[in-house]
């Protein structure tokens, strides 16, 4: 029984390690402890605590693709609504956890189907947070989206602007450049900045913008990221208004293939 179970107040990181080398550690850890702010909580580790907890775990294991889930959560011992004398735990957990996709749709792409659920204003929630209670929105729209026959969902924001998948960011390829929702709604993910910062340095354009439903027929390619899936195209986006189709261009491969000289895939 903990006051996370019942009230949602835990966060989380998702990390990536290649036979014992840790990526992005320092990143990873400064979002958990930035989310645990965001939910008036404090994880009482530094982030290099927290880095070398994980690599002496890393170095009691052999995984040849690890995942890694950091995890901080407000305990037992205040199981009023409020959180604020709980006492918060810590962990982190290592498992083998290979790129989720088949090898087929990291080179054709993913059929993604758009929930009818919504990221939620932030002005309702901790947005910005990742933070636990928050999956729940993902959970069940990438279950519906699979039950229907999709390998996952696209969501849009409460003002119907695209928002991102289940628990991935998107990109857009349009007249070569690259377009990405602005995060109004959705976590800022560390493989979304990866791209952003590859992209430029290879002279390839990259907008932050608002981005609808009406302007995917202007699109010629998607793409999904993230730590868990890496670098995966979009295929198709099934809506009521049609299904709009999209073919892996040049520049998700190149994206694709720096990221995977980057971690080692």
């Amino acid at each position: 029984m903990t006051h996370a179970l019942h009230y949602g107040t835990g966060v989380y990181e998702g990390l990536r390690s290649r036979k014992g080398k840790l990526f992005h550690g320092k990143e990873h850890y400064q979002r958990l402890l930035q989310s645990a702010e965001l939910l008036d909580f404090k994880i009482p580790y530094s982030v290099l605590e927290l880095e070398n907890a994980t690599q002496l775990l890393l170095n009691k294991t052999y995984y040849d693709f690890g995942y890694i889930r950091a995890l901080a959560w407000c305990g037992s011992q205040s199981m009023f609504v409020s959180h604020r004398h709980a006492n918060v735990h810590t962990a982190v957990m290592v498992w083998e956890r290979p790129m989720p996709y088949s090898a087929h749709q990291y080179r054709n792409g993913l059929n993604l189907h758009l929930s009818s659920w919504r990221r939620p204003d932030p002005r309702s929630a901790p947005v910005h947070s990742k933070a636990s209670g928050l999956y729940m929105i993902s959970a069940m729209a990438k279950r519906t989206s699979e039950l229907e026959g999709f390998d996952d969902a696209l969501l849009l924001d409460t003002k119907e602007r695209i928002a991102e998948a289940s628990s991935s960011n998107i990109f857009f390829v349009q007249n070569g450049e690259l377009q990405t929702p602005f995060p109004h709604s959705f976590l800022k993910g560390l493989t979304r900045a990866f791209v952003i910062e590859q992209a430029k340095m290879k002279k390839i354009s990259v907008t932050e913008k608002d981005i609808f439903l009406h302007d995917l027929p202007s699109m010629e390619a998607a793409f999904l990221t993230g730590t868990a899936v890496g670098i995966v195209p979009v295929a198709s986006v099934d809506t009521p208004f049609g299904l709009y189709t999209f073919c892996p261009d040049s520049i998700t491969r190149v994206i694709q293939e720096l990221h995977q000289k980057a971690f080692g895939l």
